[in-house]
């Protein structure tokens, strides 16, 4: 070990549960748990991973979690990452795109890496930073958290503790939009604040869409625009 870094504990295991559990190994997301790091370990694990983006940390009162995702994972992830820029696109709304970048506030006790974030009405705020500091800069619009064979709960309260206005969660039972409110809790909404003219089953469908030989993301995103024109752009002017 590196001088200077000291030693960490032992590594657990996160048993997977509910409806994961039939995933295969190569399928489930895989998750590893670091009890009583504290923030000073969080701050050397993340310097010792530096530009990697594996494995994903997820900091949460003195205990690290680390993720590698299946592909189910990564294949939903870049779903919504291509569904929200088409989206926003469609719309003429101003974004900056975050990607899984670390979210942290030592005051919050929490650190996360959303699988994908957005600025929308914050983005001015954050143009052309390198580096986001929560204890200056405002935390993301929206955050979106893909899980398989494992909680979304410690993600959604370290979310929480920051002040992220919204997150959508999207599991094998389905997709929730969370909205923070004026009591510094979350509750689930049928429409999305960021996008009023979206519902959880708009986003999903399009999410879950399978994807083949014959119909690749190519013939995905065709249809997605489509359906953006015709439909969704038609809920803002419907005549």
């Amino acid at each position: 070990m590196s001088a200077g870094i000291a030693p960490l504990p032992q590594p657990t295991t996160v048993p997977r549960g509910g409806p994961g559990a039939a995933l295969s190994v190569g399928q489930a997301d895989q998750v590893v748990m670091l009890a009583g790091v504290g923030w000073h370990g969080y701050e050397q694990l993340l310097e010792i991973r530096g530009g990697r983006g594996r494995p994903r940390f997820l900091y949460l009162d003195g205990d690290v979690y680390f993720m590698s995702p299946g592909r189910p994972h990564e294949r939903d992830k870049d779903r919504f990452h291509m569904f929200l820029v088409a989206v926003t696109r469609a719309l003429r709304m101003k974004f900056l795109s975050s990607g899984s970048l670390t979210y942290r506030k030592r005051s919050a006790d929490g650190g996360v890496e959303p699988d994908q974030s957005f600025y929308f009405g914050s983005a001015a705020r954050v143009a052309g930073k390198e580096e986001i500091d929560l204890d200056v800069d405002p935390p993301p619009d929206l955050a979106v958290e893909v899980v398989y064979s494992h909680s979304a709960d410690n993600a959604v309260e370290v979310s929480r503790r920051l002040g992220v206005p919204e997150v959508w969660v999207s599991s094998e039972r389905g997709l929730k939009f969370l909205i923070l409110g004026e009591d510094g809790r979350y509750a689930e909404s049928p429409t999305s604040r960021a996008f009023p003219l979206l519902t959880a089953e708009d986003v999903l469908h399009w999410v879950r869409r399978p994807d083949t030989e014959e119909y690749s993301d190519l013939e995905w995103s065709d249809d997605l625009d489509t359906w953006i024109r015709e439909t969704l752009l038609r809920r803002v002017a419907p005549h």
